[in-house]
């Protein structure tokens, strides 16, 4: 089937003894206390995406997460792919290869990157949502994507696949190849393959439905949307320019296809007044350097092999290499019209080029002169400008991993008892590197631009910048090459991330109790994880328009012990066809944050053979990792910041927030009048500089999580399958900043604590001048945040799959084909945060702000006949709340609406060794819900929709 295939919906014919993830026990796939879905082989060859984290999007457990559709906006992600279960987040998502762990993707962050794993050789994905640290450690608080690679293959395969999106962009393109055989009297079994994989970008500018872009008309209560509207980042400025002639030795690397050069000392929309509807040309827009989909490319190579060394051990290798490419998309570097931000820019009235020669020229200072400004040094106008001429800041990421794997495995008969044992060591090894270009030397850009004539030569007004080799840069007629090179910057950063685990275990069925076999599993495992971070001096030093990372490292080794044990108690009695008792315990001892424990109790009970309910409880911890222990202080930019003091955000504020803020807003800001005041910050405007860094005092996330449902296989209609499951997560001292709208609001401004003493106030550095970073006289120009022990998630919600199929010729006369059916669905009605201990809960379920819809759902309708397969998918995300920063009475709309997209599927076997397929997408061409804090199909949580379009995809299989 084209889609995900559930444990419990499997067909009831396929039993045999494995181990299903979730349990070290052995025990045939219906035997689990925990739901468990598969993804098959086959699903992941057809589904027509050449990435996997695409192909977990079709899990209504998995959430939006870092994929093609947002990594490029990020420095250090472009082109991964990685797993969310419940929005808890990748972190706490454990990825698993063959039940064991693998090496974490880049330095920045403790998540693996599912582009990494070789999707032709995978025999099938098993995802648990739950805690499941009891079973495999740190990081399972939200549960395990445990992926199967195959071990076994006879023969040479041979597979390839090209698509490409209905505009003609798009385009992926996947090849792999798989060769295996066994020798030595089939004593030794040897597999050896590799993929190669391509991504093109997409960007905003192509899509109808995404460019120019929508944005709120905050002039009207409720606000209504504006469509096609040019959503611009300067809208206030006295001084706009944009376009110019493009340096020489700098070739922009995209063209915004608006070539126009603009000059205007003042333009209509520098009032707030005008700013919600205002299409002034003179503005910076940034749609036109959007990526709605990254670029990338990866390489992966895999061997196994396994001997038996007598009939009863095995001793089995397995090394692995990818080579990971991504392709970070940015707009250019840019300075405000209001002034402040990264890279301020002033045009002064004494400037060569402002009383040089030219129509443009004279345009302007006409217009600087009517506005009452001198030709002089003292008079000033602030630029606002996308600085093309340095092209585009993109970044250029590179991840090579190494895994090697080996270990023996092997059963023993002890006292008539069977022992299965197995151990294993492993060491995984990442080197990456970016190479950011297009971040200019700030001083320099401000310096060149700084013109004066000095004995009839036009220089650079500073004579250090002059010694230095400052070239001037005309503001007003475009830039020369020289110029735009002398104050050009490029930052590269170093990665490397190590990994090291040994590990060993056994399981056997202790005794034979009269309801079945006693299970036990215990074992022990060592881990060490190492990373390292350097950014080049220039990027560390804060001279260029970059985030200043500087070098961060750090290590952590853990020595865990676990048991698991299974316990029948009751088998083929009245009203128990079956109960099982079931419990694991895992102890760990860490280098950084001492000793953890946590547990899991499981049971099962089965009053007739049809039904079967579950349930399990268990405790979770995750260990903070590198990044959060370690991470130097450095600085980062969010646009999702609302001023609470603001005039818009005071409006839509109670009457008792109203009232705080009277006090507090009055007290940070000179002046304050609540309705009048504009933020340098808040929707649709610049965004805000956090100082970011670690904890090493940071102490473990802890979690409680419960589980209980049925699971339904009427003997009457065998083959009807039907499972619901209850989920309840309760996860505390959750490491992360505080949210920074709670900051912001409920910690601070709305707080009837004194603003001089609120501790949290003092993490919010205001701007009483606007020339200090703020843009606007009591703007603010940074905020501190670091990782803390602070916040307190509780989601809860219920997954329920249905699956049925029959052959048409038990039903009919003729035999028209199989049909399968399916259905897969999550309600999570609750995810809620308290961002600090003692305050109330935040619901964030449904809403965008979480990417957490509350309902998902997927269906899949099948038919086959022969070697001819014929699918057809529905995907459905539920209609979402757009913000939590305001009311339903205050937008309009207020929701997403719900969502549908629907693909087609079909396969071909031509003969035994060849098969085709193909299929369309998003086959009615759905775009994402317009609203603009959907972000246009951009960010983050636009990966819950589809923003490629419709998408054609071929593919074919050989096998010999």
């Amino acid at each position: 089937m084209a889609g995900p295939d559930v444990a419990v919906a499997q067909d009831a014919t396929t039993v045999g003894e494995l181990v299903v993830t979730g349990s070290r026990i052995r025990r045939d796939t219906f035997s689990s206390p925990t739901p468990v879905s598969v993804i098959s082989a086959e699903a992941i060859r057809e589904s027509g995406n050449t990435s996997l984290g695409d192909i977990m999007m079709d899990l209504p457990v998995i959430n939006a997460a870092t994929n093609a559709q947002n990594s490029s906006s990020s420095l250090y992600l472009a082109g991964q792919a990685r797993a969310d279960i419940r929005g808890l987040g990748p972190t706490r998502t454990l990825v698993l290869v063959d039940g064991r762990r693998h090496v974490f993707s880049d330095a920045s962050s403790p998540a693996v990157d599912l582009n990494q794993i070789p999707s032709l050789m995978i025999d099938r994905i098993e995802t648990v949502a739950g805690g499941a640290s009891a079973i495999y450690g740190s990081e399972a608080i939200a549960g395990v994507v445990n992926i199967i690679m195959k071990r076994d293959f006879d023969g040479i395969e041979a597979d390839v696949q090209a698509g490409i999106s209905a505009e003609g962009d798009g385009a992926e393109t996947r090849a792999g190849l798989n060769w295996g055989g066994r020798f030595l009297d089939n004593r030794l079994n040897v597999m050896a393959g590799g993929e190669f994989a391509r991504v093109e970008p997409i960007m905003q500018i192509d899509r109808d439905w995404a460019y120019p872009g929508i944005r709120r008309n905050n002039l009207v209560n409720p606000q209504t949307i504006i469509g096609a509207s040019k959503s611009n980042v300067t809208p206030y400025g006295t001084f706009q320019l944009r376009g110019g002639p493009v340096g020489t030795a700098i070739a922009v690397t995209r063209d915004v296809r608006d070539p126009t050069t603009i000059t205007r000392l003042s333009g209509p929309c520098s009032t707030p007044t005008v700013q919600a509807t205002c299409q002034d040309d003179a503005l910076d827009y940034t749609a036109g350097f959007n990526a709605l989909q990254g670029k990338s490319n990866r390489l992966i190579l895999r061997s196994y092999a396994e001997y038996e060394l007598t009939d009863a051990i095995t001793a089995f290798a397995e090394a692995s290499y990818a080579t990971v490419g991504g392709y970070g998309i940015f707009q250019p570097a840019f300075s405000n019209a209001a002034g402040g931000g990264t890279m301020p820019v002033a045009l002064r009235g004494d400037n060569a080029f402002l009383n040089g020669a030219g129509s443009t020229a004279a345009q302007l200072r006409a217009e600087w002169l009517a506005a009452g400004l001198t030709l002089t040094q003292a008079s000033q106008a602030q630029v606002g400008k996308f600085w093309t001429e340095f092209g585009r800041r993109d970044v250029s990421t590179d991840r090579d991993t190494l895994r090697l794997v080996g270990g023996m495995r092997g059963d023993v008969s002890v006292f008539d008892r069977q022992i299965n044992w197995d151990w294993y060591a492993q060491y995984g090894e990442l080197n990456g590197s970016t190479t950011s270009f297009g971040v200019p030397y700030v001083a320099r850009v401000q310096q060149a631009t700084d013109a004066i004539v000095v004995d009839g030569q036009v220089v650079c007004r500073d004579p250090a910048a002059r010694a230095a080799g400052c070239v001037p840069w005309d503001l007003v007629n475009g830039a020369s090459g020289e110029a735009v090179n002398w104050a050009y910057g490029q930052s590269t950063t170093d990665q490397k991330v190590k990994q090291t685990v040994v590990a060993g275990s056994f399981a056997t069925d202790l005794m034979q109790l009269p309801a079945g076999p006693l299970g036990l599993a215990m074992g022990a495992e060592y881990r060490k994880e190492e990373s390292s971070f350097v950014q080049d001096e220039v990027g560390a030093s804060g001279q260029l328009f970059f985030n200043a990372v500087g070098q961060r490292s750090g290590e952590y080794d853990v020595r865990e012990a676990f048991a698991e044990i299974r316990v029948p108690i009751l088998r083929d009695v009245p009203f128990a066809e079956e109960l099982t008792f079931e419990a694991a315990y895992r102890a760990a001892d860490y280098s950084t944050i001492g000793t953890t424990d946590q547990y899991r109790l499981a049971g099962e009970w089965a009053p007739i053979r049809d039904i079967r309910f579950r349930m399990s409880e268990a405790t979770a911890v995750r260990a903070p990792n590198i990044v959060e222990l370690f991470a130097p202080q450095s600085e980062n930019f969010t646009t999702a910041a609302q001023d609470p003091c603001d005039a818009a955000t005071y409006a839509g504020a109670s009457a008792a927030q109203q009232a705080a803020r009277n006090v507090t807003c009055a007290a940070a800001i000179p002046g304050w009048n609540p309705a009048t005041f504009t933020s340098n910050f808040g929707t649709g405007r610049p965004s805000l500089r956090l100082i970011q860094g670690g904890n090493p005092n940071l102490g473990p996330e802890t979690a409680e999580t419960f589980q209980a449902g049925v699971v339904i296989q009427p003997r009457f209609l065998p083959a009807l399958q039907i499972s619901v499951d209850y989920f309840k997560y309760n996860i505390e001292d959750q490491v992360g900043t505080i949210p920074i709208n709670t900051l912001l609001a409920q910690l601070c401004y709305d707080s009837t604590t004194p603003l001089a003493s609120n501790p949290y106030c003092a993490l919010i550095v205001r701007d009483p001048t606007g020339t200090a970073g703020g843009a606007v006289p009591g703007g603010v120009s940074q905020v501190e945040l670091t990782s803390q022990n602070v916040a307190k998630v509780k989601v809860e919600g219920y997954d329920a799959s249905v699956a049925y199929g029959f052959r048409t010729a038990d039903m009919f006369a003729r035999d028209f084909g199989d049909i399968a059916l399916r259905l897969d669905a999550t309600w999570m009605y609750r995810w809620a945060l308290q961002g600090l201990p003692g305050q109330a809960y935040t619901q964030l379920a449904n809403t965008i702000t979480n990417s957490t819809p509350e309902w998902k759902g997927q269906g899949t309708v099948q038919w086959s006949r022969e070697n001819l397969s014929v699918a057809w998918t529905t995907r459905y995300v539920g209609s979402m709340r757009s913000t939590t920063a305001f009311t339903e009475a205050q937008l309009d709309p207020y929701f997403t609406g719900d969502w549908f997209s629907h693909d087609l599927r079909v396969r071909y076997g031509i003969n035994e060794n060849l098969s085709v397929r193909g299929g369309i997408l998003n086959l009615t061409d759905e775009a994402p819900p317009a609203l603009p804090e959907t972000f246009t199909g951009t960010g983050v949580g636009s990966s819950n929709y589809d923003n490629r379009g419709r998408y054609f995809y071929l593919g074919a299989t050989f096998r010999y």
